[in-house]
């Protein structure tokens, strides 16, 4: 199979094309992934391809193994920074939207389903155990292999199963136990394509109606509160144990600091903030930046919560060595 990393010679145009004409669903060749991501980065996907529906995530995938195509799939491409030279071989976005609200409070949901509307609508229903994610961004498929969590809710508590397409085709069902879970990661984070979740099943609990809104009230102040406005990648590092990451890079004086478009949020230090002419070598390189000093002051490497993928060496050895400031 090819990696994803492959240089974009290895990726045959005839076959990009035979897979957009193959799909009975929306492709482009060469298109901006910036218009896609929250945080408005990234170059052009050799195909893009929008599946509305697991047959058709599923046969996408299908298509490019069989074409020795590299492929990932995204949903809402909120966490995700692309590189600005775009991304080799076929781009996925997850669509599938398919909620059932089972018996028993069991919850089913495509892996495309976006997690505010989810949350929310179990709110409207008396539905407890997800009311935390009210406000969070995203889709079911990237919170599951994020363990993605907020107001001491996370993923890993109400997860009971999944359907999980395999790098044979095959789909699998399984438990909470087969994930992995730890902190914010699970074992399919940075797996590449060897696995692809398809959907969820939660378990959550009976809840009073006019609770659970008083309680959604609550965390979405708070967030709007708290966290900035405007085009982020949400929280850019993990919380180190026992401390926060946002206070140690505000501790080391670090609010406002910019590389070219890029900016540390002077409201929240843990968010950076693409301000509208901001390139993906600028956003990793005030990271680093943020890494680098951080360690220098307090002794402790701060861990991205985001996904970054590189730009090819030869771009990032030439770009990144331009210091922030």
């Amino acid at each position: 199979m090819i990696g994803w990393d492959e240089v974009a010679e290895r990726v045959s145009r005839k076959a990009l094309v035979s897979i957009a004409e193959a799909l009975p669903a929306p492709a482009e060749l060469d298109a901006p992934l910036a218009r896609h991501t929250w945080i408005g980065l990234g170059g052009p996907a050799d195909l893009l391809v929008v599946a509305r529906s697991r047959d058709i995530l599923v046969e996408a995938v299908q298509l490019a193994r069989t074409y020795g195509v590299p492929w990932r799939v995204y949903g809402g491409l909120t966490n995700i920074l692309p590189p600005d030279a775009g991304l080799r071989g076929l781009v996925v976005l997850n669509q599938t939207r398919n909620v059932q609200f089972g018996p028993d409070y069991r919850l089913a949901v495509d892996s495309g389903a976006i997690v505010v509307k989810v949350a929310r609508e179990a709110v409207a229903r008396g539905w407890g155990g997800l009311t935390w994610a009210v406000g969070l961004p995203g889709t079911v498929g990237g919170a599951v292999v994020n363990n993605a969590g907020a107001f001491g809710g996370e993923i890993a508590q109400i997860l009971v199963g999944a359907d999980v397409l395999d790098e044979q085709g095959q789909v699998h069902q399984v438990p909470l136990s087969w994930f992995g879970f730890q902190y914010r990661c699970s074992k399919l984070k940075g797996a590449g394509n060897r696995w692809l979740v398809l959907g969820a099943e939660f378990q959550l609990r009976s809840g009073d109606v006019d609770h659970l809104k008083a309680k959604a009230d609550v965390y979405t102040e708070r967030r709007q509160r708290t966290q900035p406005p405007g085009r982020t990648l949400g929280s850019t590092f993990k919380n180190p144990p026992g401390d926060y990451a946002g206070r140690l890079i505000e501790a080391a004086g670090l609010k406002g600091v910019r590389c070219g478009g890029i900016v540390i949020s002077p409201h929240h230090a843990n968010f950076l903030i693409n301000e509208g002419n901001g390139t993906a070598v600028e956003f990793r390189t005030l990271l680093k930046r943020v890494q680098r000093t951080v360690f220098e002051q307090f002794g402790v490497m701060l861990e991205p919560e985001i996904e970054i993928l590189p730009e090819p060496e030869t771009q990032d050895s030439v770009q990144e060595s331009d210091a922030a400031s």
